[in-house]
């Protein structure tokens, strides 16, 4: 058996794969995700490395400020003795001197005051061995009495009057006391005690603090701030670390991580985006394509199954035509009934031939010869063609054209365009209605705007009126506004259709003017 015109249209359709868009734009999308996520993890590894460096850094300066304190605390006690020393052999040397001159002659009370005053000595005090007489004393100091040892030497320190007091035994004379002020040297002891050096060292750059006290609890908070704990001797410091620079390198990467991913996001976004638009103007140009090349081989598939049914229905459709139209012409003795029998079976092979010939130019390739139409006059002529049908059907019918210039084209195709749309008017107006037609240019090219009353139901059709065999009469084809939308394509213009609002149907045909 044969295929239908359907079958072969529908064997002849391609079948697209390109459903959706490619992968492409989401790739890259993905990619620059990628490089913003290595970008991160270069950033947080920088990150690690300046912080270990950072934290090598404090440790080998608080390793440094612990061997300070330890060489300080060793350097201070050298130094504390070495000056209880040198006190002590200062005062020796004087209380022999003192002795010296006392055994040749005695001091009394004012002179031993004055001699204390010209040595510069807080305290001299010569003391004898029997208790019978009093010791000669220049003491200002308000010191208790000293006992007097004769075995040895013996220098005290007395922190509350800051005085030295040493005791020199006498021989066989009891022993001589001499007191030192020790002003100027406490001076010298708290610059080399600890307070001061921690002080002195948390002056220095790159330390915030150096103390053995708990420091504050926004200063441990901070992120300004690295803490090491060192020893010293017997002591725990805290040594706090400005950690400044480091924040600022920190904050210095972000920054230039946060600039260079929103560039690298902008870039991608934009890029993703004109892949996107490239994919989907080349899959819109790909679908046009095949949609073409299936009208084309549908077309094809229609005129070779065109050319079989003309071949095989015109031909015996002409031969009933004629033996309809001679037995009405000859058979005298026919009844009326059996004439307008005849006639009835005439009319409905002249709407069948119709059909086909609608057919077998729908399918036919258009070719326009072009030439200078005048479509104002073209439109009125064909108005004219059906001015009696409208006056019977009670339609109203107005035209309105500020055309100017012709339209370049085929005149009998186009006569054939406007017939088929006004012809589709007058007919989805049965009860009556209206027909109006405007033409007026329009960016170089011509457009005209026809309008009419139509029912509900055709109006919601519109998406596929221009589908060939699809109708809303109950007697039709359905070729008529296809062949037309074709015969403007033809031409290098286009078919519209529009429901405005309520039932109005309107019909919009753009064709080029001539130059």
């Amino acid at each position: 058996m044969g295929q239908t015109p359907d079958q072969i249209m529908s064997s002849s359709r391609p079948r697209s794969d390109h459903t959706s868009l490619g992968p492409s734009w989401k790739i890259n999308l993905l990619v620059i995700g990628g490089l913003i996520l290595v970008i991160l993890a270069y950033s947080l590894w920088q990150i690690g490395q300046l912080r270990g460096n950072f934290q090598n850094y404090s440790r080998e300066h608080s390793r440094v400020v612990s061997s300070v304190i330890e060489q300080n605390t060793r350097t201070a006690r050298l130094a504390e003795n070495a000056l209880q020393q040198t006190i002590k052999t200062f005062l020796v040397n004087m209380a022999r001197f003192i002795d010296y001159l006392d055994s040749v002659e005695p001091f009394s009370a004012e002179e031993l005051q004055a001699f204390a005053g010209e040595t510069g000595l807080q305290l001299i005090r010569i003391q004898h061995i029997n208790n019978d007489q009093s010791p000669i004393s220049s003491d200002n100091s308000h010191l208790p009495p000293q006992p007097c040892r004769q075995s040895e030497t013996i220098l005290n320190y007395f922190p509350e009057q800051k005085l030295y007091v040493m005791s020199w035994p006498r021989q066989e004379k009891g022993c001589i006391m001499l007191g030192f002020s020790a002003a100027h040297i406490e001076e010298l002891h708290q610059q080399l005690r600890m307070p001061a050096l921690l002080k002195a060292l948390s002056a220095l750059p790159g330390i915030k603090y150096v103390t053995a006290d708990d420091v504050s609890e926004n200063d441990a908070q901070s992120s300004q701030i690295i803490e090491h704990r060192i020893s010293a001797g017997e002591t725990m410091l805290r040594v706090g670390f400005d950690a400044s620079q480091y924040s600022m390198r920190v904050r210095q990467i972000w920054r230039n991580v946060l600039i260079f991913s929103l560039i690298l996001a902008c870039l991608g976004v934009f890029f993703s985006w004109l892949l996107y638009r490239y994919q989907t103007t080349y899959l819109h140009k790909i679908t046009e394509f095949e949609r073409k090349l299936a009208r084309e081989r549908e077309d094809a598939a229609l005129g070779r199954a065109t050319a079989t049914i003309t071949h095989e229905i015109r031909n015996p459709l002409n031969a009933i035509s004629m033996g309809l139209q001679r037995i009405e012409l000859e058979a005298d003795e026919l009844s009326p009934e059996h004439r307008e029998l005849a006639a009835s079976m005439r009319q409905a092979v002249k709407r069948t031939n119709a059909i086909v010939g609608d057919l077998l130019r729908y399918s036919r390739p258009i070719t326009a010869n072009r030439g200078e139409v005048n479509l104002t006059g073209l439109i009125n002529d064909i108005l004219l063609l059906y001015k009696a049908q409208c006056e019977e059907k009670k339609i109203r019918v107005s035209h309105d054209s500020t055309l100017t210039r012709p339209v370049a084209g085929d005149g009998e195709l186009l006569g054939q365009l406007f017939e088929n749309v006004i012809k589709n008017a007058v007919e989805a107006q049965p009860d009556g209605g209206y027909i109006t037609v405007s033409s007026e240019p329009a960016d170089g090219s011509a457009r005209i705007t026809i309008e009419n009353s139509m029912s509900p139901e055709g109006v919601g059709d519109l998406a596929q009126l221009l589908e060939p065999y699809f109708t809303t009469k109950t007697r039709g084809t359905g070729l008529g506004l296809p062949i037309a939308g074709r015969i403007a394509q033809s031409h290098g213009g286009a078919l519209e259709l529009a429901s405005p609002g309520g039932n109005v149907f309107r019909v919009v045909i753009i064709l080029p003017l001539t130059t």
